[in-house]
């Protein structure tokens, strides 16, 4: 009975690295021969079918999905774009180019998010946008083509890079909008005021089945690498969203997979940047969890442990920055140290109830108390931008934008002045 279950287990890793493997598979480049390529499908109702199989097994033996297989795996490495928007007419402002990054939670605070992007100056005159968690064709989001639909509000061009096929209606917060996904994608996507040369989606390596999640999806996060005709050489902008819910160790891996991925572009002159989920913890599950909360107490105590939420680069979260320096990638410049960019806000009903189901209700009890000092709301940093090639000239943080009084997203936005000089930036291809 036993070598019947270790075979059972063999075989199922090795399933899973096959699946990894095929989700995760080496992209090559792609140049936009069109100014518009769309991504879109018709699966509506095997989505809807497939949310209700208990399992992955259940899922890849239906016979709709082998029927299908080939068309999903197409949307999980599927491009967008609209660059009609984007011209080489476009140019920066002398000696200066500004860039921002943003994890706008899916764009479902639709109205909010237009409407801080149009009269935030933080977020004004921008020549490029990172954006993460973008959802196209998603109900929590109004079905919107959350990218394409910013381009057009902006005046910019836009990639989206798709990662996933959710079989949900959402995460915490978000299960009881009543409002049925249409295309149910979710991804990256980068806007730009300058012409695309090429494009290239990067396939992070998973630290979990996302079927288990409570937003079931398909796929594999990726990150979005776009080579630019900024004015006067080549701009690669990277675009990354490393997972919340793995190690620090494995969040390395997946930056290391980016690293590795530039080097098939232009990578003289890089900005990078994203939500790198920089919480310090192994939130893999909830012994992980409790396993690296006590450790941090042990050694920093708890005010030390809040301490390090600002500072993860410095310890906890190194191997990621480490990465980076390896490829000749800094952050120094490129943030502003002395603001958080996310908050642990036990006063938010969103994050009180994803603390409640995460924890245990002792555990949860006494973290509350222990927070009060703070207020209830924890300050961190989880977004960052880093560049090679490139000199920051200032950078910044737009701290809780709100439009009338509504609030856009649980990250803040965080920008960036390159000095970007055309005569020293001067490609000669």
């Amino acid at each position: 009975m036993g070598s019947i279950v270790e075979l059972t287990g063999r075989e199922r890793a090795r399933a899973r690295r096959r699946r990894w493997a095929e989700e995760c598979a080496r992209e090559a480049p792609v140049r936009p021969k069109a100014l518009v390529r769309r991504i879109d499908h018709a699966l509506g109702e095997e989505l809807r079918r497939w949310s209700s199989l208990p399992s992955r097994a259940a899922i890849e033996r239906d016979e709709g999905y082998r029927l299908h297989r080939a068309q999903v795996q197409a949307l999980l490495h599927g491009f967008q774009w609209d660059l009609r928007q984007a011209t080489a007419t476009a140019t920066a402002r002398p000696g200066r180019l500004r860039a921002a990054a943003w994890n706008v939670e899916r764009g479902k605070r639709w109205q909010a998010l237009c409407g801080v992007l149009q009269e935030h100056p933080g977020l004004q005159d921008l020549d490029v946008m990172l954006l993460t968690e973008v959802d196209h064709g998603m109900g929590r989001s109004g079905n919107r083509d959350v990218a394409a639909m910013l381009g057009q509000h902006l005046g910019m061009g836009h990639v989206f890079v798709n990662s996933h096929l959710v079989l949900s209606p959402g995460d915490h917060a978000e299960q009881d909008h009543g409002v049925p996904n249409t295309l149910a994608l979710h991804g990256s996507a980068l806007l730009t005021r300058f012409p695309v040369r090429r494009v290239l989606g990067v396939g992070l390596p998973e630290y979990g089945d996302k079927l288990h999640a409570l937003e079931r999806r398909l796929g594999a996060k990726r990150a979005v690498l776009v080579e630019l005709d900024a004015p006067g050489g080549v701009l690669t902008v990277a675009v990354v969203h490393l997972d919340p819910f793995s190690s620090p160790a494995h969040r390395a891996r997946q930056m290391r997979r980016v690293m590795e991925s530039l080097r098939e572009l232009d990578g003289r002159h890089v900005l990078l940047g994203g939500d790198f989920n920089t919480n310090t913890y192994d939130l893999g599950s909830l012994p992980r969890l409790c396993m690296s909360l006590g450790r941090k107490m042990l050694r920093y105590g708890f005010a030390g442990t809040i301490a390090h939420y600002m500072i993860p680069d410095q310890q906890l979260e190194r191997p990621v920055f480490d990465v980076l320096a390896q490829s000749g990638l800094t952050t120094e410049g490129f943030v502003d140290r002395d603001t958080d960019t996310i908050r642990f806000d036990l006063n938010d009903p969103e994050y009180l109830d994803k603390a409640q189901r995460m924890l245990p209700r002792p555990l949860f009890s006494w973290l509350q108390r222990r927070v009060e000092p703070w207020n209830g709301a924890v300050p961190m940093r989880m977004d960052w931008l880093a560049g090679r090639g490139v000199v920051p000239r200032r950078a910044w943080t737009v701290t809780r934008p709100r439009f009338r009084g509504e609030h856009v997203s649980d990250h803040d936005p965080i920008g960036v002045e390159l000095a970007w000089a055309p005569p020293a930036f001067h490609d000669p291809r």
